[in-house]
C-alpha cells in the first residue's frame, strides 16, 4: 500500500495529505498549513495569521517592519495530489479545486516567538 504523507519544513512531522483545501491544519510544533492556489498565497497566508495570532498580536505584527513568523511555500502541491490520485483509487475527487487549470501551493507558516 502507497502512503503519501506531507512533511512539516520545520519539526519534519509526517502528515496526512490534506483533503479539505479551506481548512487551515496545525502541526505538533505549532506550524500550520493551508492548500492554497497560486494566485491567492497572500491570502492564505493572511489566513493562516489569523489562526496564529488574536487580533491584537496581528495589529502589533502589521505595525513593525520585523518579521514574526518563517513561511514556506511547496509550490509543487500539484504533483503530489496526481501521485495520491492514481495510486489510491478510494480516494475521493479533489472537491475544492474548482478550476482545472489553477495551480495549488501547500502554505506552512510558523510563529518565531
Amino acid at each position: 500500500m502507497n502512503t503519501h504523507i506531507i512533511v512539516c519544513p520545520f519539526c519534519e512531522n509526517g502528515h496526512p495529505v490534506p483533503h479539505d483545501f479551506d481548512s487551515i491544519h496545525r502541526c505538533n510544533c505549532g506550524a500550520c498549513y493551508k492548500v492554497c492556489g497560486n494566485h491567492a498565497l497572500e491570502m492564505g497566508v493572511g489566513d493562516i495569521a489569523n489562526e496564529l495570532w488574536n487580533e491584537e498580536e496581528l495589529d502589533f505584527v502589521r505595525s513593525i517592519p520585523v518579521d514574526f513568523c518563517n513561511i514556506v511555500i511547496e509550490k509543487d502541491f500539484d504533483r503530489l495530489l496526481a501521485l495520491k490520485q492514481t495510486a489510491d483509487v478510494n480516494m475521493i475527487e479533489r472537491f475544492c479545486k474548482y478550476d482545472i487549470n489553477t495551480h495549488l501551493s501547500l502554505v506552512w507558516v510558523k510563529r518565531l516567538f
